[in-house]
């Protein structure tokens, strides 16, 4: 099986790129992003699982009641990959 990778702007996927775009482009949320980022005792891996874990509880707080739109948001957000996030702002 031959699968195609897409990638946008050189990030790994779209959903990617516009979450890396909204979270660096916030001042609260770039500092929320940089908060994790800084942690000296976590390994990469954990602080995308952190990242990843906050915002989906922001997502599930905001749209609580299921519907289209829920669904939508949450295979888009599983698209994104948190680890590319993290280490791409740790330069």
């Amino acid at each position: 099986m031959n699968v195609l990778t897409q990638t946008y702007n050189g990030w790994s996927n779209y959903e990617t790129w516009i979450a890396n775009l909204w979270l660096t482009n916030d001042e609260s949320s770039y500092r929320f992003l940089q908060e994790i980022v800084q942690e000296e005792c976590a390994p990469d891996y954990e602080k995308a699982e952190r990242l990843e874990s906050q915002l989906r509880y922001q997502l599930d707080d905001e749209i609580d009641a299921p519907c289209m739109w829920q669904d939508l948001l949450r295979h888009a957000f599983g698209q994104v990959d948190w680890l590319e996030i993290i280490q791409s702002n740790c330069e």
